[in-house]
């Protein structure tokens, strides 16, 4: 009757000892999905923050290109001979007369703004704008940091 007594208390004792490991496994995964999944947020509210200002700024964008257009517009009807004149009143530092074009700069986050260049024409009595350059740069200049802080041992 010892001997069977000693037989199971053994086997009771290695199953727990992997039950135990088991579960060690699982909580420490748990752990690292629960840390993945936190990253993963993280990152998906900086991208929808980035998306955002971008779309902010392009509706922008889009209201200063419609506002030269009806400034185009407003020149032919004010003087057709000269609308020239007329725009370099109404848009003061964005028009640039050499290059026949408005442009504007739209600040976002992180350094970067929006640039927008439209175009303009006018012949035979009627204006005409297109979008000559639409696009994302940098204004600012990216540093990568590079330190790394190490314990010393101090």
């Amino acid at each position: 009757m010892a001997k069977s007594e000693m037989k199971s208390s053994a086997n009771i004792g290695s199953a727990s000892l992997i039950l135990i490991f088991i579960v060690l496994c699982l909580g420490t995964f748990g752990l690292l999905s629960l840390t993945s999944a936190k990253n993963d947020l993280d990152l998906a509210e900086r991208n929808g923050a980035a998306v955002s200002g971008y779309y902010q700024a392009d509706a922008k964008g889009e209201a200063f290109r419609m506002e030269v257009d009806q400034l185009v517009k407003q020149a032919i009807q004010e003087n057709p001979k000269d609308p020239q004149t007329y725009l370099e009143e109404a848009l003061k530092e964005a028009y640039l007369p050499d290059e026949q074009a408005a442009i504007t700069e739209i600040r976002m986050d992180s350094g970067q703004a929006l640039m927008v260049k439209i175009g303009l024409s006018w012949e035979e009595g009627q204006g005409k704008t297109w979008v000559r350059q639409w696009k994302v740069y940098n204004y600012e200049e990216y540093e990568i940091d590079q330190d790394m802080p190490v314990w010393s041992g101090e």
